[in-house]
C-alpha cells in the first residue's frame, strides 16, 4: 500500500518537475536547467529553486504525508451547459508548419484531447494571414465533423498572430473576421457578448488562445505541462497589479486594481503598489501593470497557473521587433497565459484585461482562457496567449483515493455562493441550515448527475463535507461541476 501511495505521489508531481525543469530562467544569454541555476545566479536561483519545492509539497503532498488525486470543481448555470474540458476543446494545426503539427500531437496527449478534436488549417508561416485566405481557413474550420461540439480553441502555431494589419488571430477564430473599416488608430471595434459573463457562465462564442511559449516547440510543450500542473492546485501566491509613473499606460486600470483588492483581498494576497520596476519575485500568480517595456523578467518565479499582462500597444505584435515587450515574453518567463493587442489601440481600458473580472472568474473556477476572454470588452485587437485549459481554483475541494471522492470546504466556496443567485436560508426548518448543490461529472463536456450535497450554511475553509464513490470507469479524468439550488 505504501508504495500504491508513493507512486501517486510521483505521478502527481511528474509534471510540475517538468515544469521546473523547463523553466526559462536566462543567465545573460544561457538557459539553464534547475541544477545549474544554483551555481550560475547564485541566492535568486537558490531561493526560485526552494520556493518551487515549497510549492512541490503543497500541491503534490495534499492533506496528508502522501498524494491523493485533486479534482477539479467548476462552476455550472445549468445541467445542460456545454462544459470547457479536453473533450470539448478544438486544436487547430497549421498543416504549413510541421512544428505546429508536432505540438497539437503532444498536447493533445498531454491534455488528453480526443485526435479528432484536431483540425488542419492551412496558413502561410508568416506573421500575418490576407482576409481573403483566412476567410477560407474560417469556412474549413467551421466544416469540420466535431466544430459544432467545441466550445473553445487552442492555437497550436505562432505565426500567423493576426489578420492583415488589424485584427488577432484568436479574435478571428472566435469571432469572424471582424466587419470594421479600419482608418488609422484608435478604433472602436466589436463589443464582446461575454464581457459581462460569470463564472460557468454558457459563453455566446468559442473563444481561442494561441498555445505559444515564447521560443521553440519546447518552450510550448512545457506551457502545456505548466498549464496541466496548475489543475486544481489551489496554488499559494500573490497577486501584484502595479501601478506606474507612465499615465497613459497605467491610469486606465487602476480603478480596477483597487477594486479587485477590495473585492478579493480577503480571499488571496493582492499587492497593489506603484513601481516602474519588478523584480526578484517568487510565488507569482497574477502580474498586471501599465508600461511598455518590462525589465528583468528572468528574475521572477511565476507559480504554475499564473496570469500576467501589461497595458500597452503592441504587447500582442509578437514577432514584429517593435520596441515593446511582446506578452509572450511573459509566457517565455513562466506565466502561464498573457494577453496583448496586435495593433495600436489607443489606451481605452476596454482593450484590455481588467483586473477585477479577471482576478474574480478565475477564483471562482473558470480556466485560464475564460477568466482572461471574459475580461477584456472589446477583444477584436487582442491576442490571448497560453495554455487555455488552466484550472487551478476548484470552489470546492475534492480528493480522488481508490476511487472514493472526498469533498470539503476551501477558501472559494463561500464567495462562490454568495456571488450566485442562491442566499441563506431563512425559514426555520432544519434544510435551511444548508446550502443545496448539484454535483455532476463533466470531463465528457456534458454534465452527468452524480448526487445532491447539502452544506451547512455556517462552513468554514477546511471542513468536510462528505465521501461518496465513484465507479472505476468514471474515474478516469474525472472533473466535477456544481450548480447551486435543487
Amino acid at each position: 500500500m505504501r508504495n500504491q501511495k508513493w507512486s501517486s505521489v510521483l505521478n502527481r508531481c511528474s509534471s510540475i518537475l517538468s515544469w521546473l525543469w523547463s523553466f526559462p530562467l536566462r543567465i545573460g544569454q544561457s538557459r539553464c536547467r534547475p541544477s545549474l541555476r544554483i551555481l550560475l545566479n547564485g541566492r535568486f536561483a537558490t531561493k526560485l529553486l526552494l520556493s518551487a519545492l515549497v510549492l512541490n509539497v503543497e500541491m503534490c503532498a495534499g492533506s496528508g504525508v502522501y498524494a491523493q488525486s485533486r479534482l477539479t470543481v467548476l462552476p455550472l448555470v445549468s445541467e445542460e451547459q456545454m462544459v470547457l474540458t479536453p473533450a470539448t476543446l478544438g486544436i487547430i494545426v497549421n498543416g504549413n508548419d510541421p512544428d505546429s503539427i508536432e505540438l497539437g500531437r503532444r498536447y493533445a496527449e498531454i491534455r488528453g484531447v480526443p485526435a479528432a478534436n484536431i483540425v488542419e488549417l492551412k496558413l502561410p508561416r508568416v506573421k500575418y494571414i490576407a482576409r481573403h485566405l483566412m476567410v477560407r481557413e474560417l469556412e474549413r474550420l467551421r466544416a469540420s465533423p466535431n466544430y459544432a461540439r467545441l466550445a473553445a480553441f487552442a492555437l497550436a502555431f505562432d505565426k500567423p498572430y493576426r489578420v492583415d494589419a488589424n485584427q488577432s488571430i484568436t479574435s478571428a477564430i472566435s469571432q469572424g473576421i471582424a466587419p470594421l473599416s479600419w482608418r488609422g488608430n484608435c478604433n472602436l471595434t466589436i463589443s464582446n457578448p461575454d464581457a459581462a459573463a460569470h463564472p460557468g457562465d454558457v459563453l455566446a462564442v468559442k473563444p481561442a488562445m494561441l498555445l505559444f511559449g515564447g521560443g521553440d516547440l519546447r518552450s510550448s510543450i512545457a506551457l502545456a505541462e505548466r498549464g496541466k500542473a496548475a489543475d486544481a492546485s489551489d496554488p499559494p501566491g500573490d497577486v501584484f497589479l502595479l501601478k506606474t509613473s507612465d499615465a497613459a499606460r497605467s491610469m486606465p486600470r487602476e480603478m480596477a486594481f483597487e477594486r479587485a483588492f477590495t473585492r478579493f483581498g480577503g480571499e488571496i494576497n493582492i499587492v497593489v503598489r506603484k513601481s516602474d520596476s519588478f523584480q526578484d519575485q517568487l510565488n507569482i500568480l497574477g502580474f498586471q501593470t501599465g508600461l511598455a517595456v518590462l525589465k528583468q523578467l528572468d528574475t521572477l518565479g511565476f507559480v504554475p497557473g499564473a496570469y500576467a499582462d501589461h497595458l500597452t500597444s503592441f504587447g500582442g505584435a509578437i514577432a514584429d521587433k517593435t520596441s515593446q515587450t511582446p506578452a509572450s515574453e511573459l509566457v517565455r518567463a513562466g506565466a502561464t497565459a498573457s494577453f496583448g493587442t496586435v495593433r495600436e489601440p489607443c489606451n481605452y481600458a476596454s482593450k484590455f484585461p481588467d483586473p477585477e473580472k479577471m482576478l474574480g472568474n478565475y477564483l471562482r473556477g473558470d480556466s485560464i482562457l475564460e477568466a482572461y476572454w471574459k475580461s477584456v470588452a472589446m477583444t477584436t485587437e487582442g491576442l490571448f496567449i497560453g495554455e487555455p485549459l488552466s484550472r487551478p481554483f476548484p470552489i470546492l475541494d475534492a480528493r480522488l483515493n481508490n476511487g472514493q471522492v472526498s469533498l470539503s470546504v476551501n477558501r472559494h466556496t463561500l464567495s462562490f455562493l454568495a456571488h450566485g443567485q442562491t442566499s441563506k436560508p431563512s425559514d426555520a426548518t432544519e434544510r435551511a441550515k444548508f446550502y443545496s448543490l448539484r454535483l455532476y461529472a463533466v470531463q465528457s463536456g456534458a454534465p452527468e448527475f452524480l448526487r445532491s450535497v447539502m452544506l451547512p450554511i455556517d462552513s468554514q475553509p477546511g471542513d468536510f463535507i462528505e465521501t461518496f464513490s465513484v465507479d472505476a470507469p468514471s474515474a478516469d479524468r474525472l472533473s466535477l461541476g456544481v450548480l447551486r439550488g435543487g
